[in-house]
């Protein structure tokens, strides 16, 4: 029985699980979708280098999107025994709460682990796979985006005119570049010849000149340099369509060791680093939220109430909601009061985690809870408004 009950729960829950993980992980990419299409368009990537793209950049949603899918699919799930009378005729049988729970318990602890492996390998991978594909793209496009005769600023820093650009795409004649890439100095270079190149192993795309000078006026200093030279590379950076990509990814979705590394140097330069240590202690500590999902899913998911799905949904919003919230609330004035950056980060895992345990406890025991009982009326309200405006529409 008890292993009817367990396969039974898990064949409930998992396939909500991966319709919600889609839906989810679909409107978090909706952004870069947008931004990828505009390279097909504008660029000329291949539909096999956007699907590769989209690829390497969704460990960095699925590592929120899970632990979501997953308290949808337990709400949905409780929801629906609840509704049809299952979990009477559970306790009827003899089966407690907890022999209820432990499906839901080994499949937070799988989806924990699931998280748990994104944050420390998929992210780096993705990154590096994303920054290779990017690489890969801005080299296949960058001597098609160049124009003779016509002022180019596709790369960042720099304005490059060509006067003459082959057809058979060998070396480009009469070039001019105002580069503006160190502050107040003021640098222009003229060659008589030039092709582009790569270096794969540094992912970088290079300007090569041949036959030309260099001028060069340092504002601060009112100093002016002329120097001439017979090869002369410069250092390219990706275009900015693909750049603006890059940099957002950068930022906001560094891996473990990016992060550590990060630390470091800013420490070194005796810089502020509480954020990126309150950051770095985030991706530990968000996998735990499948297993607190999973303890407050269940005893919110049996709650007698009316029917409907959108019940689950709503609740499912709804906890998201006060997740991060609390979240964010700790982000803000944790540092300010002097907490350290593992309580900041941990903080909404220790008050969902005890609020989960204390709800899962008084639900075995049938005793009801006035905050929880408000909630469920509130969600009553919202699902009832939500139904009649869809009725009127």
């Amino acid at each position: 029985m008890k292993k009817t009950l367990f396969f039974y729960i898990l064949k409930e829950i998992l396939p909500i699980f991966f319709i919600a993980l889609l839906v989810f992980t679909t409107i978090l990419l909706m952004d870069k979708i947008l931004k990828l299409i505009e390279l097909i368009v504008t660029k000329g990537a291949t539909f096999y280098q956007i699907l590769m793209l989209l690829l390497f950049i969704s460990p960095s949603f699925l590592i929120f999107t899970i632990p979501i899918a997953f308290l949808c699919g337990t709400l949905l799930s409780f929801g629906r025994f609840s509704s049809d009378g299952e979990i009477i005729a559970f306790k009827a049988s003899g089966i407690s709460l907890y022999q209820l729970f432990y499906p839901v318990l080994f499949f937070s602890i799988a989806a924990c682990l699931l998280t748990s492996f994104l944050v420390f390998y998929g992210l780096p991978w993705g990154n590096r796979g994303f920054k290779a594909m990017l690489y890969l793209v801005a080299q296949s496009r960058a001597d098609v985006e160049l124009k003779e005769r016509v002022f180019n600023d596709m790369f960042d820093g720099l304005v490059v005119y060509i006067d003459k650009i082959p057809i058979d795409n060998k070396k480009m004649e009469g070039i001019l570049i105002f580069d503006e890439r160190e502050r107040d100095k003021i640098i222009t270079v003229f060659a008589k010849e030039g092709f582009l190149t790569s270096n794969p192993r540094e992912q970088e795309i290079i300007f090569r000149l041949i036959n030309g000078d260099i001028h060069r006026y340092d504002q601060k200093s009112h100093v002016y340099q002329k120097v001439n030279f017979n090869y002369y590379d410069i250092k390219l950076e990706l275009a900015k369509a693909f750049s603006t990509i890059g940099k957002k990814l950068k930022d906001k979705e560094l891996s473990i060791e990016e992060l550590k590394e990060k630390i470091k140097e800013l420490k070194k330069k005796g810089e502020n680093v509480a954020q990126l240590e309150v950051e770095l202690q985030k991706r530990y500590a968000f996998p735990f939220a499948c297993i607190i999902f999973g303890m407050i899913g269940v005893p919110l998911g049996i709650q007698p109430r009316r029917s409907g799905r959108s019940y689950g949904f709503i609740f499912t919003f709804l906890i998201i909601l006060l997740y991060y919230f609390s979240l964010s609330t700790f982000e803000i004035f944790g540092p300010g009061i002097g907490m350290s950056s593992f309580l900041t980060a941990w903080g909404p895992n220790f008050l969902f985690g005890a609020f989960s345990i204390f709800l899962l406890i008084r639900t075995s025991k049938e005793k009801s809870f006035k905050g929880l009982d408000g909630m469920v009326r509130l969600v009553d309200l919202m699902q009832y408004k939500l139904e009649r405006v869809f009725k009127n529409v």
